[in-house]
């Protein structure tokens, strides 16, 4: 297999991005030593087969690191793609990588400088068939600078940077690109350029990313509001709205269907009619809401939206998973000690355990329809587990990707 390698100079693509709390990507890591030694190339990390079999999983793939894997610094699925992020260690220079789904074969390797880290992960937009577009495109960004590469090759297509300050992860659509400011504004801004097309001012910070659902783009930010504005023209009188929640938002609201789910630190989880703003239910947590929910289809009319509560406490905190009905926001169940939801299967949700140490993490199954824990294995060799949301794809469903800071890949999935 040969590699297509684009050098490009482009500082520390997202180095930090497993420290990005707010979005459904954002890794389970472990710190790990800039200084580790390299000299033994094997990799501990890997779940037995047997392990696998007895509770109903299998290994699909299993990469062992290569030369120029080591010093994994984040990971991220997005469309077809595991997007890899590592510095080897003693190494001048880094890379990001895209590696199939499919096959686990690298796409291309795309080289840059390290000189400080990336805060946000990246997104990805593709284009819709026969808009005449000649390359999709990967989206991320350094401080002020924006990035786009064409997701086919890994080329640097352009790079601008921006005038103003950009504390969320670039999102897209198929003319411009949305980001949020500490500056409590929000921006649209046409591709290539650095100056907005239109910005909007909220009462606060924007730390949540824009959703796009074109053509609108919704906002949330810590003003409390959520907003409806145009992906064009921003704020249009008549059609946009904005809804008051009752404390901070910083989590990344999402769009499923016709409704926008948004978590509030007051507590609770709105389901918005995107198109008036207009609540369609509302979900009482018992604790801050500071994380992005996910919306995951299970079957015909089984759609449920996860969110994680989470209670701080003198020396820890306290994170409770709630599953809740998309259609009415009854709660089916709720499970305490939670860090994250990765992946659904035919009969089980996959969770990562929210352990006090890297010894104690586990993948953890649970019933779909009940919450009750079917197994869990250790997965403590493992730093970096993205969520799965399978992209509407059975053949996705239940896998589990598991990746280490040496650059091991175990991709698991249910026997079917």
């Amino acid at each position: 297999m040969s590699f297509r390698k684009v050098r490009s100079r482009v500082s520390a693509v997202l180095l930090a991005l497993a420290g990005c709390s707010y979005s459904p990507d954002a890794p389970v890591s472990v710190p790990q030593s800039a200084t580790a030694s390299t000299g033994d190339r094997s990799s501990s990390s890997r779940i037995s087969r047997e392990v696998l079999s007895a509770n109903g999983l299998e290994e699909l793939w299993y990469n062992p690191p290569g030369d120029i894997d080591h010093g994994v610094h984040a990971v991220d699925l997005l469309g077809d793609s595991l997007f890899i992020a590592a510095v080897p260690p003693g190494a001048a220079r880094g890379n990001l990588r895209r590696v199939l789904r499919a096959n686990l074969n690298t796409k291309w390797y795309f080289e840059f400088e390290i000189s400080g880290p990336i805060q946000q992960p990246p997104t990805v937009y593709q284009y819709p068939q026969g808009a005449g577009a000649s390359a999709n495109e990967v989206f991320f960004s350094q401080l002020d600078t924006v990035y786009c590469i064409d997701l086919r090759y890994g080329d640097l297509l352009w790079k601008q940077k921006l005038e103003f300050p950009i504390s969320t992860r670039i999102v897209a659509d198929e003319l411009g690109i949305f980001v949020g400011s500490d500056n409590g504004r929000v921006y649209g801004v046409r591709k290539k350029s650095s100056i907005e097309d239109w910005t909007y001012l909220t009462g606060g910070g924007v730390k949540a990313a824009p959703a796009v659902s074109t053509p609108s783009v919704y906002v949330a930010s810590t003003d409390g509001h959520v907003y409806k504005l145009a992906g064009r023209t921003g704020w249009v009188h008549g059609a946009s709205w904005k809804f008051k929640t009752g404390a901070r938002v910083v989590a990344d609201p999402a769009v499923f269907s016709r409704w926008v789910f948004v978590g509030s630190t007051d507590y609770k989880l709105y389901a918005l009619e995107s198109a008036d703003g207009a609540v369609a239910w509302t979900f009482q947590a018992e604790a801050p809401i500071e994380d992005s929910p996910l919306v995951l289809s299970h079957k015909s009319n089984q759609d449920y939206v996860y969110c994680i509560a989470t209670e701080r406490l003198a020396s820890s905190e306290k994170r409770t998973l709630f599953a809740i009905r998309v259609a009415n926001g009854e709660q089916i169940w709720r499970m305490t000690g939670v860090r994250k939801v990765v992946a659904m299967g035919k009969n089980n949700l996959y969770v990562i355990n929210d352990s006090k140490s890297t010894s104690d993490r586990s993948l953890v199954a649970l019933d779909i329809q009940t919450g009750q824990e079917r197994f869990r294995l250790p997965i403590g060799s493992f730093d970096f587990i993205p969520v799965n949301v399978a992209d509407g794809s059975q053949r996705e469903r239940g896998r589990i990707y598991l990746i280490a800071e040496d650059g091991t890949i175990q991709v698991l999935g249910e026997r079917l």
